[in-house]
């Protein structure tokens, strides 16, 4: 199971603001891209340098985007400089490439330098990360399958809205807790299941109920195993889980957003698509969650995680 949040520190990198190869798009109006699931992530057709479409998985955790290796040799994309990586598994040096631009819709980051790293580790032809989303209103729709990008604007009935704070682009939420306890949530589209620290399962009263092992592999194709289990008394914002499926593993992005010592919870997408549809405000600094769909099995989850055992 390929867990793809990232976090990046490449040359030259400041510590506070966006990472480098940032940039900031203009507003624009809404425009709808159809996405596909798979491996419980999202993938959404992206041109890279006007050439394509390809299958890009759409990563709220990921500081910077990513290209493939094997794509970036097909489009002769030229080498950029070699760049600091921080992913599930820990730290390593990685190249680079240099892109003219990555666009799907109306969505466009102009000249970048691109981590490329294998396309089997990813799961896809590359990545859209938060220096492509930064600046934009991203809307998640499960039940009609797509995607939307859109300007700021006054949000519709039925949502529950969270604010967050802006860590290196990313949006943490820390109006949430764990039995009682106050916890920080990282919303995170690019990862198959959600990833709790240890220091929330410091929390826990009683030891949570143990589903089964699961393989978690980062990007870069290190692998760790980690046990799946179910926690009660889970809120975020206004909203209670309980049967709520997690695994819990210090993993370096905790640390690289100043978490390793806090509670903390990585969301993944296992977790996201418990909603109709998420919307995550980069400009305003918050996340919109509307009207639950069905309550999730659990088995099922367990099962499309090879963490089967008896329930």
């Amino acid at each position: 199971m390929a867990m793809p949040l990232l976090a990046w520190s490449g040359q030259p990198q400041k510590d506070a603001g966006l990472p480098a190869g940032t940039v900031q798009p203009a507003p624009f109006p809404g425009e709808t891209i159809g996405f596909r699931t798979a491996t419980n992530r999202m993938t959404v057709p992206v041109q890279v340098d006007g050439k394509g479409p390809y299958a890009f998985i759409i990563d709220t955790g990921a500081e910077r985007s990513v290209v493939s290796r094997e794509l970036a040799d097909m489009l002769g994309l030229d080498a950029g400089e070699r760049a600091r990586l921080f992913d599930f598994a820990g730290p390593s040096t990685v190249s680079t490439v240099k892109v003219a631009s990555l666009s799907a819709g109306s969505l466009s980051t102009g000249e970048i330098e691109a981590p490329a790293l294998a396309a089997a580790n990813m799961g896809a032809s590359g990545m859209l990360g938060i220096d492509a989303l930064q600046g934009h209103r991203l809307v998640i729709d499960f039940d009609r399958n797509r995607m939307t990008l859109m300007a700021a604007k006054k949000r519709p009935r039925g949502e529950i809205v969270v604010g967050a704070e802006s860590r290196l682009g990313q949006l943490i939420v820390t109006k949430a807790t764990f039995e009682g306890r106050p916890i920080a949530v990282i919303i995170d589209t690019g990862s198959s299941v959600s990833i709790g620290n240890m220091a929330m399962r410091a929390l826990a009263k009683r030891p949570p109920r143990t589903i089964g092992p699961i393989n978690v592999q980062s990007v870069t194709g290190r692998s760790f195993d980690v046990n799946y289990v179910m926690i009660n008394d889970l809120h975020i914002g206004d909203m209670r889980f309980d049967r709520f499926g997690l695994s819990f593993a210090d993993v370096p992005p905790f640390a690289r957003f100043g978490l390793a010592d806090k509670p903390a919870l990585i969301l993944g997408m296992n977790s996201l698509k418990m909603f109709r549809r998420v919307e995550i405000d980069f400009v305003n600094r918050a996340i919109a969650f509307t009207l639950p769909r069905p309550a999730i099995d659990l088995k099922d989850t367990c099962r499309s995680l090879a963490a089967c055992k008896r329930l």
